[in-house]
C-alpha cells in the first residue's frame, strides 16, 4: 500500500446502521453524516447482515438495535467485544431496564439512545466518538512514528542518547565501543589508548552511567544480533556480524538474556521495542548472573 493510500485510509470513518424498524433505519440514513466527520455509512436491516458487515469491512461505529432478528444489538456488542475489534458501539432501544444496561457496560457499548430520539441527539453522540477515534489515531500515528524512528538510529546515536550526560573519556570510549562492537573490542586495549589502566578506566566508566563496561559491550552485540534475527538472517551470520565469534557463547548468552534461543526468538511475534539499546541493557543487567561474567574480548 502507498504511503498516500494509506493516508486516505486512516482519514476514512466508517459507520454501521443496523435497526430492523424502517422508519428508525431510513430516519438514520437521512441525516448528514458527512457534517460530522462520516466518510462511509453501511446500513443492515437485521442483526445477521450486520454480522456479515462487522465481520468484513473496517467499522468505525456501530449504531445497533438491542432487538434484532438474526442477532441483537447485544450479541453482537459481545462479539466486538470478544473479537477486540476497534468497533465503538452505540445500542438503541427503547427498553430502559436495568438489567439490558449491565450487560451492555459489560460488552463494552459506549453510549445508549433512548428511544424517541431526535436527529440532534444522535449526530452530537456520534459526533464524540469521531473525536475520541481521531484523538486516538494520533496518538497511534506520532508513537509509530517514535518506534520507526528508533529502529533506524544507529548505535551511536543510541548510547549518545542514552549516556548523554557522560563526557570527556568515558564518552569517547563509549563511542569507540559503540562504533567497533562488530569487531574485537576489549577494556585493555582502549586503556592503552587512552593512557589509562583497565581498573580505572573500568571504574571510570561505571560511575559516569551506572552500568559495566562489559554489560555495555553485551547489550550493543545483542541489539544488533537481534536487529539482524529481526530482519531474516540466520542465526550464524547475526552472531558473526554482531561481533560473537564463539557460536556456542552467542547461544549460552543469548537464551540467558532472552530466555529463548536465538532460532526460537526468531520464530516469535516480537516487540520492536526489544531492538532499541536501552531495552536490550536493561535485559543483560537484568538477567545476569554476578561474578560469573568476564571482559569481553
Amino acid at each position: 500500500m502507498t504511503r498516500q493510500k494509506e493516508d486516505r485510509e486512516e482519514h476514512k470513518m466508517r459507520l454501521l446502521i443496523a435497526d430492523d424498524e424502517q422508519f428508525i433505519w431510513r430516519g438514520l440514513l437521512s441525516l448528514n453524516w458527512k457534517s460530522i466527520g462520516i466518510t462511509e455509512v453501511y446500513s443492515a436491516n437485521n442483526g445477521t447482515k450486520a454480522k456479515e458487515i462487522l465481520l468484513s469491512e473496517p467499522v468505525d461505529i456501530a449504531i445497533l438495535d438491542i432487538r434484532m432478528p438474526g442477532a441483537t444489538g447485544l450479541d453482537l456488542a459481545d462479539m466486538i467485544q470478544n473479537l477486540s475489534m476497534p468497533t465503538k458501539v452505540v445500542l438503541l432501544t427503547g427498553f430502559s431496564e436495568f438489567a439490558y444496561a449491565q450487560r451492555a457496560i459489560r460488552a463494552g457499548v459506549c453510549e445508549y439512545l433512548l428511544k424517541p430520539f431526535g436527529p440532534k441527539e444522535v449526530l452530537s453522540v456520534i459526533r464524540k466518538l469521531v473525536h475520541e477515534i481521531e484523538h486516538r489515531r494520533e496518538q497511534d500515528r506520532i508513537l509509530s512514528e517514535v518506534q520507526t524512528a528508533e529502529q533506524c538510529i544507529d548505535a551511536p546515536s543510541q548510547v549518545s542518547r542514552f549516556f548523554s550526560k557522560t563526557d570527556g573519556v568515558v564518552n569517547d570510549v563509549l563511542m569507540d565501543v559503540a562504533n567497533s562492537y562488530a569487531g574485537p573490542v576489549s577494556i585493555t586495549e582502549l586503556a592503552d589508548k587512552y593512557h589509562f589502566s583497565e581498573n580505572y578506566l573500568s571504574r571510570k566508566i561505571r560511575q559516569e552511567t551506572g552500568y559495566s563496561f562489559t554489560d555495555i559491550l553485551l547489550a550493543l552485540r545483542l541489539m544488533s544480533a537481534v536487529r539482524h534475527l529481526y530482519e531474516g538472517e540466520k542465526v550464524s551470520a547475526a552472531a558473526e556480524a554482531s561481533g560473537f565469534n564463539d557460536q556456542h557463547y552467542f547461544a549460552q548468552v543469548f537464551r540467558r538474556v532472552f530466555k529463548v534461543s536465538p532460532s526460537d526468538w526468531k520464530k516469535q511475534e516480537n516487540s520492536p521495542e526489544v531492538l532499541h539499546f536501552h531495552e536490550v541493557l536493561s535485559k543483560v543487567v537484568e538477567e545476569k548472573n554476578p561474578g560469573t561474567q568476564q571482559e569481553s574480548k
